[in-house]
């Protein structure tokens, strides 16, 4: 049994989650382990195609990790653990830090179906943060890297273009 059956069974066996939303959390479960891969992998310096197919894979999942947590409203609304400090200033080092203790949380098995699913959302989280992070620059730019800022990522989106692009504040 791979870690994702594992987790996944663990929160059924261990919360009154109705049937309807094993699937979606199959995908949610399976896309962070897919994105603890990705960092245990790539560590503090992916580059822009892996950051783009990173951003397709959580951004794949997007209509099952809401209805999961739709779903889950009654299992983990009243249970403390589902409250987090939101990853609000971008720090893809600790991001990276936090999800993957995160993630490693997930398979302990002292740990309640109600934590496991709120800890779970807590991941999704950080992988929305990552998504919005490198978006549109892990598509338009030839790189997506932290210290892209946006005078740089218009540079290389002019650049594309072959001169100014309309949205600039400069172009007239």
């Amino acid at each position: 049994m791979n870690r994702v059956e594992q987790i996944e069974d663990a929160i059924v066996a261990g919360s009154d989650l109705h049937e309807t939303y094993r699937e979606d959390l199959h995908v949610t479960i399976r896309i962070a382990g897919d994105f603890y891969d990705f960092l245990v992998k790539y560590g503090e310096s992916p580059n822009g195609e892996q950051i783009d197919n990173m951003v397709g894979t959580i951004r794949s999942g997007m209509d099952e990790f809401y209805l999961l947590a739709y779903g889950c409203r009654s299992l983990v609304r009243d249970n403390e653990a589902w409250k987090f400090d939101p990853h609000e200033h971008w720090d893809f080092p600790a991001l990276r830090e936090r999800f993957m203790r995160g993630f490693e949380h997930l398979a302990d098995p002292d740990v309640s179906a109600a934590k496991r699913l709120a800890s779970l959302f807590a991941l999704t989280h950080f992988e929305l943060v990552f998504l919005a992070r490198h978006f549109p620059s892990a598509i338009f730019a030839d790189r997506a890297s932290d210290s892209m800022t946006v005078n740089e990522l218009r540079q290389d989106i002019n650049r594309m273009l072959g001169g100014k692009s309309s949205w600039t504040p400069d172009a007239g």
